[in-house]
């Protein structure tokens, strides 16, 4: 079997012949091409992303073309500019302004949002109106063009809008958690109302993702259980989850969903909910479970996409405790079809090449 047989046994309820595993390497690979440092071969655009996975051994799934493209109708006005390592994006509509600011941290070559459009109640006005007043279309062909290219190497996972709930993106992009909860305990009309607007608004995007091709869906939801907390996803996720996966389902997809943080909380409602796979799990001492916990309370309920830490990765863990977490993992799911190995969440850029190479040589040694 090649990586993308071996994916499409695990998700469709079959057995592969080892284990499947997948690793999001971008982070990787963005920092080291804009240090100037990988080899040329691999900073040639989309077939050097290609080969860069295949020569260290991994399944490659992220980060396919969307399945859509969106843009604001003349009413709504987005202006970007960018102040040193900030950008600046404001939105200009009939109803009011929103400003948000991203600070870029090179060091670790990458951002931060350090000012959300929602700041108060009067900013879900402007996020209700810039919902409505966008239109979307199909972006399928270039979507096939690189799950073609990636072939036996992997397979091109297509993404829900991100964040799929109108609660997380919230959360993680419009407002920040602090503001989020404000709003829920002091403006909690006008929250709601927002979240209806938003989540009916997605509707168009849900109806050519199920029209799509690809044969995996995932919600890129960002999750850690205490962070958004059982009460909020019971109240504003888990309906409109069962919603989605259902209309998701109907057309012939599995659904995922990237819970990269904490699992202790969120794990049961996940799996409650009927998501085919949790992508991204994170066990300790990273996450809140260890492998044990984690194969003890999704077995046979759920496939579980993931279970090796990205900070493991880095030079600060010696290469002996690397190899034996990577081993105890394998020997935790042995025997369990419905598991992939994968990086959870991503390969920061101080790790060396060698050492994620090295996880499909253990792969090849154990089988």
């Amino acid at each position: 079997m090649n990586e993308r047989e071996r994916l499409v046994a695990v998700l469709e309820g079959g057995t592969p012949d080892r284990t499947p595993w997948y690793g999001d390497l971008s982070w990787w690979h963005a920092a080291h091409c804009g240090a100037g440092d990988p080899p040329d071969e691999y900073a040639r655009g989309d077939r050097g992303y290609l080969k860069m996975h295949a020569d260290a051994g991994v399944g490659i799934y992220l980060y396919a073309p969307m399945l859509w493209t969106q843009a604001y109708d003349a009413s709504v006005t987005e202006t970007v500019t960018v102040a040193g390592t900030a950008t600046i994006s404001t939105l200009s509509t009939p109803v009011g302004r929103a400003r948000s600011v991203t600070a870029g941290l090179p060091g670790s070559a990458t951002s931060a949002i350090v000012e959300h459009y929602v700041k108060g109640p009067d900013d879900l006005h402007v996020m209700q109106y810039a919902w409505t007043h966008r239109t979307v279309a199909p972006n399928y062909a270039a979507f096939r063009s690189c799950d073609d290219l990636w072939g036996d190497q992997g397979m091109a996972c297509a993404l829900a809008p991100i964040a799929t709930t109108a609660l997380q993106t919230l959360m993680t992009r419009w407002a920040g958690v602090e503001t989020t909860v404000r709003l829920w305990a002091d403006a909690r009309e006008d929250l709601e109302r927002t979240i209806g607007v938003v989540q009916e608004a997605d509707d168009a995007v849900f109806d050519l993702i199920c029209a799509g091709p690809g044969r995996c869906v995932a919600f890129p939801e960002n999750l850690s259980g205490e962070v958004t907390g059982r009460r909020l996803l019971r109240d504003y996720a888990m309906p409109y989850w069962r919603r989605r996966i259902g209309q998701l389902r109907a057309a012939g997809k599995r659904v995922g969903i990237h819970n990269d943080g904490t699992l202790r909380g969120s794990l049961p409602l996940l799996i409650e909910a009927g998501f085919d796979f949790v992508e991204a799990a994170t066990p300790a001492p990273v996450g809140d479970m260890t492998p044990a916990e984690i194969r003890h309370m999704t077995e046979g309920r759920i496939t579980v996409w993931g279970c090796l830490p990205g900070a493991l990765f880095s030079p600060t863990t010696p290469e002996g405790v690397f190899i034996s977490f990577v081993e105890e993992v394998l020997s935790t799911f042995r025997g369990n079809a419905r598991f992939v190995l994968g990086v959870a969440d991503q390969v920061p850029p101080d790790a060396s090449f060698d050492r994620i190479a090295l996880v499909r040589r253990i792969l090849d040694r154990v089988g």
